[in-house]
């Protein structure tokens, strides 16, 4: 069997190892739910237990494959999934810079040009988002359906098509597919991350499978597009800063450490520092509003 079916059954039997979760009883783990994870009831304020489907429902696949994602729980899956989502921004953030000023220090060309175009792909990705999410205007599930296992509403972004998300972690795993095609060691882990983000979305109420199907679409195009135009990019950021660089450096271990990293620092602090729990001396607890943000940070003697 070739070696990219394998992995993709891997990338696949993953997401599919959560959905199932549902149907196993995780005692263990009822500990482990997250206190950010809300019953968001949207226009109604009826305490139900929520159902599978709405009688006020389209009647759509969409909508049928949203109610199934985001119905079928487990305290383990939410664990799981909400680390997933909350790591997309510390990763995208952490990755790019890190290995950009790696391989400068290091000599090691391709690996910062690598990170170059990551960070451009990242920019033109945002771009293509926002300015869709702008235009369409489509409402978030939490907000269009009743009886949604929802997150708190964004504050920032308030439009579900298509999802950010999506788009950012596909656009960061495709690039490294791209740039990286003899070490399925660096880019598969990054595709599973990207799709179990991705279904995480839905799960948390916050797109439709299909915000999602478009943003991973939008993210893996931009890197395609910036791959593409790798060369004149490179001549740019000769220009700029002034050196004459070609695109070599060998590869090593470094690049997958870059994001092994970067997700496991955001998961530590997401999972034991950005979270208020009354058995901790000590926390940080960010917030935010409609019209202001801060930092909540307490310590016990």
């Amino acid at each position: 069997m070739p070696d990219i079916i394998k992995y993709f059954i891997i990338l696949i039997g993953f997401n599919v190892m959560l959905y199932s979760q549902d149907t196993i009883n995780f005692k263990q783990f009822d500990s482990l739910k997250t206190s950010s994870e809300d019953s968001y009831k949207g226009n109604n304020s009826n305490k139900t237990k929520l159902s599978v489907n709405s009688n006020n429902d389209p009647d759509n696949f969409d909508i049928r494959l949203f109610r199934k994602i985001n119905n079928s729980r487990s305290p383990f899956k939410t664990k799981v999934l909400n680390t997933f989502d909350n790591s997309m921004l510390p990763v995208v953030i952490l990755m790019t810079p890190v290995q950009f000023i790696y391989g400068r220090v290091r000599q090691k060309t391709y690996d910062e040009n690598t990170a170059y175009l990551a960070f451009t792909s990242e920019l033109t990705t945002f771009t293509v988002t926002f300015a869709l999410k702008t235009l369409v205007n489509r409402k978030r599930p939490l907000e269009a359906l009743q009886n949604v296992n929802a997150k708190k509403m964004p504050v920032l972004d308030v439009y579900s098509f298509p999802s950010g998300h999506s788009s950012t972690t596909f656009s960061l795993a495709t690039m490294y597919a791209l740039r990286y095609p003899d070490y399925p060691l660096v880019y598969i882990p990054m595709f599973v991350w990207a799709a179990t983000v991705g279904y995480g979305r839905p799960y948390f109420g916050m797109h439709y499978p299909s915000d999602v199907l478009a943003g991973a679409l939008i993210g893996s195009g931009s890197s395609i597009l910036i791959y593409s135009l790798r060369y004149e990019l490179f001549r740019f950021k000769n220009r700029v800063l002034k050196e004459d660089k070609n695109d070599d450096g060998s590869i090593n271990a470094g690049v997958l450490t870059f994001f092994a990293g970067s997700f496991f620092l955001s998961a530590v602090f997401d999972n034991f520092i950005f979270k208020e729990d009354p058995g901790k001396k000590f926390f940080i607890s960010p917030w935010m509003d409609s019209k202001r943000s801060g930092i909540n940070v307490k310590w016990k003697l």
